[in-house]
């Protein structure tokens, strides 16, 4: 896997990520629907992850590229 994802993208999708899974499960008078507010807080959960590991596997597909690392091939430590 390669790193596709750069610092400042990194910090808006946690940002982005922990409002998600604020209105979809903790404040759940802000979508009234419970599946709509499992969606929501799923696709937080989801920012939040594609953040930590920084690989999204949609820009992969489309061939984006925020990390301007020139080696951002992610090592595997045994």
């Amino acid at each position: 896997m390669h790193k596709n994802v750069g610092r400042l993208d990194q910090i808006l999708r946690i940002g982005i990520g922990i409002s998600l899974i604020y209105a979809g499960f903790i404040n759940e008078s802000i979508i009234n629907d419970t599946l709509s507010s499992y969606i929501v807080g799923g696709l937080g959960l989801m920012n939040i992850i594609v953040a930590l590991i920084r690989h999204c596997p949609f820009y992969t597909m489309i061939g984006l590229n925020t990390c301007p690392l020139k080696n951002s091939k992610i090592s595997n430590i045994d």
